[in-house]
């Protein structure tokens, strides 16, 4: 039989990361420890937390081939987030920017991994929702904010903390993001929440339901969100276009249906659709303005699991995804049509098994067609509208082997070979060593590989300088592509759990289109970068009630910044998210959330350099808070909260000099089971 603790599933956060010198003091704690208390392996072990992302494979976290922060429910509750995207300024190294883009496509936030912010669409990190991948194709990355989900159905995310190829192939370049929602079974029965505070509004109906073997889960909400303030508090410049924010008010609306179907003792089928729709606002002073622009986005998806004998796991899993967007748009030459629509179908097949009793393998393929329309986003320069359904086809090879070479040395080795219709076949390797000093204590080095294909957007514009009337010598677009040395140490110091580590990350062939001034005599492949920095979480019980998670991270780049794409000092110097919790008793629970984070270089176009800003957005610090109640009303167990956030009322920037975040925003929040 495998080793035990495969089996356990206990969710809880971990992770850390810190300075040299902290990781010598840590090393030499960890063995006086060791010296001092000999604890049983197995009541350690069921400690241990499990994750399902890094591999593919059920590991626990200490035998994970790569860094992996785990957000629970608790700390997603506790965390006091409105949107999605606010929960992941609890990882360290994560950049996160209130409704940061300025486009007319999308104001949505920006959520990025380790500087190197180039767009604010996310588009160096692969997103799924329980392993369905919502990564949009026009312009890569994820508009978060029409994503068909709650955050009340999220059972936990699992952010993978580097490259990833190896698993989930192109696109999962800086990492990955891996959001896992409940089981139906563990939501029976009806439940309401509503919220209202300052600038926003959101009511939650779910039910959850069993009729013999199927259970089911209905989820319904509907959102009111007025954004950002109209007018910058503290304007860089007295110019109109530096003194107003940008238009981002929404209405949303989400439906989601999950069930699961227990068709034998072997086979499990899973059901589930889901729907985000409503008006948005996009756009910005003096640029493009969305006049009317709704969004209709649906998924369903399908999922058959059947267990094998000896324990093994054959998964087949379907989707189709369809993203529309309806919009009229004003510019500088009148009305434009701003519709847009992107199609997805994937068909992906899992098989895991054990050769023997010291190996574990996942192997696998899968294969996609995207279909895209956007024939004013795909515009080239001059306004030359290219019409139809833009295709991407991808096919994948995948596998992971985990191989206890001895009971205290683990090895995995993937790989995923990919073939995709813009830049032809890759294959991304990658080897991770992880050795259990003791059973508290385990160091892991691993090298890998990976890739990020063009998105739709940036093939275009390819095909459009390479015409036959342009320059059809330029170079083809090739993927970016990046070489990671990963070393990280995760362990368990009296009731700490830690979790660190060093990356030295070597980008190249890093694509720029934007940017691009000079195709002629350039390509568009615009640079290399090469990244070193460091990672630490750490999450202790101060006591039986009280408990903190910390996250610290930083790091420099270099980069050689050609065409105009300045990488180097992206990364900031350091990023601090700390999270204090306490339970007064079975009915009270309150938070503190504090975040800061040193000036970050993005790379923007520098509007006004008389003025210094350059690219340079300033250090800022925030502190978030929660109370909440629990009582009984009417006999029904129901829940008051009121959050606070930006409790100090600071007014700073994020991505750019026209995106000041909100002031103090307070809400009430009010759930009850029925």
């Amino acid at each position: 039989m495998l080793i035990s603790h495969h089996k356990k599933m206990i969710y809880l956060s971990t992770s850390m990361s810190a300075r040299l010198s902290v990781f010598t003091l840590l090393v030499a704690s960890c063995q006086a420890v060791h010296a001092e208390n000999k604890t049983d392996e197995s009541i350690f072990l069921d400690d241990i937390p499990v994750v399902l992302s890094a591999s593919r494979l059920t590991q626990p976290i200490s035998e994970a081939p790569v860094a992996v922060t785990v957000l629970d429910r608790q700390m997603i509750r506790d965390s006091g987030a409105w949107d999605l995207s606010e929960v992941f300024r609890l990882v360290p190294g994560m950049y996160v920017a209130y409704h940061a883009d300025p486009n007319f496509y999308s104001a949505d936030s920006t959520v990025a991994y380790h500087g190197m912010v180039t767009s604010t669409t996310s588009d160096r990190m692969q997103v799924l929702i329980d392993g369905r991948s919502v990564y949009s194709g026009l312009f890569g990355g994820v508009n978060w904010s029409d994503l068909p989900i709650v955050l009340n159905d999220i059972e936990r995310i699992e952010v993978v903390r580097g490259p990833d190829s190896a698993s989930y192939g192109a696109n999962s370049y800086l990492g990955v993001i891996n959001i896992i929602t409940r089981h139906p079974a563990e939501s029976q029965g009806a439940s309401a929440s509503l919220s209202y505070g300052t600038s926003r509004a959101e009511g939650v109906f779910r039910y959850g339901g069993k009729t013999g073997d199927l259970t089911f889960q209905i989820t319904a909400s509907e959102r009111k969100d007025n954004g950002e303030d109209d007018k910058i508090h503290n304007p860089t410049s007295q110019d109109v276009f530096w003194t107003l924010n940008k238009f981002d008010n929404k209405n949303i609306q989400i439906f989601n249906f999950r069930a699961a179907y227990q068709a034998s003792a072997n086979d499990t089928l899973e059901l589930q659709f889901g729907y985000n729709g409503g008006s948005r606002q996009t756009g910005e002073y003096d640029n493009f303005k969305s006049i009317t622009r709704t969004t209709n986005n649906h998924f369903e998806m399908f999922n058959w699991r059947h267990v094998l004998e000896g324990g093994g796991e054959l998964t087949v899993k379907a989707f189709h995804t369809e993203e529309r967007i309806n919009a009229r748009l004003l510019d500088s030459d009148g009305m434009q049509n701003g519709d847009a629509s992107f199609k997805r179908d994937d068909l992906e097949i899992q098989h895991t098994f054990s050769p023997s009793e010291t190996t574990r393998v996942v192997w696998g393929g899968s294969i996609r067609q995207d279909l895209t329309y956007a024939p004013y986003y795909l515009g080239v320069e001059d306004n030359t509208y290219l019409f139809g359904d833009f295709k991407y086809r991808l096919g994948r090879l995948f596998s992971n082997l985990e191989w206890h070479v001895r009971p205290d040395l683990l090895l995995n080795a993937g790989a995923m070979l990919e073939n995709n219709s813009y830049t032809g076949t890759e294959f991304t390797p990658r080897l991770a060593l992880n050795w259990h000093i003791t059973p508290q204590h385990t160091v892991r080095m691993g090298y890998s590989r990976a890739t990020r294909a063009p998105s739709v957007y940036e093939k275009v514009y390819e095909e459009y300088w390479r015409a036959p009337d342009q320059y059809p010598n330029l170079p083809e677009l090739k993927p970016e592509h990046v070489k990671s040395i990963d070393l990280g140490y995760i362990g368990k110091i009296g009731k700490m759990d830690i979790d660190f580590r060093f990356f030295h990350d070597d980008y190249t062939d890093l694509i720029d289109v934007k940017n691009h001034k000079s195709p002629q005599s350039d390509n568009l492949n615009a640079g290399n970068a090469l990244m070193r920095g460091y990672e630490l979480q750490i999450k202790a019980p101060l006591s039986e009630k009280t408990h903190v998670t910390y996250g610290l991270s930083g790091g420099s780049v270099k980069s050689d910044d050609v065409n105009g794409v300045i990488y180097s000092g992206s990364l900031p110097s350091y990023n601090h998210n700390l999270m204090l919790t306490h339970q007064f008793n079975e009915e009270w629970r309150g938070s503190l959330i504090a975040y800061q984070i040193a000036k970050t270089k993005l790379n923007q176009t520098d509007y006004n350099p008389s003025l210094g800003r350059g690219y340079y957005i300033d250090g800022n610090k925030r502190f978030d808070g929660k109370i909440s109640r629990r009582f009984l009303l009417a006999g029904r167990q129901t829940e008051v909260a009121l959050i606070i956030q930006n409790i100090a009322n600071a007014h700073y920037f994020e991505y750019r000099h026209d995106n000041e975040v909100p002031g103090r925003l307070a809400r009430i929040n009010l759930k009850t089971d029925f």
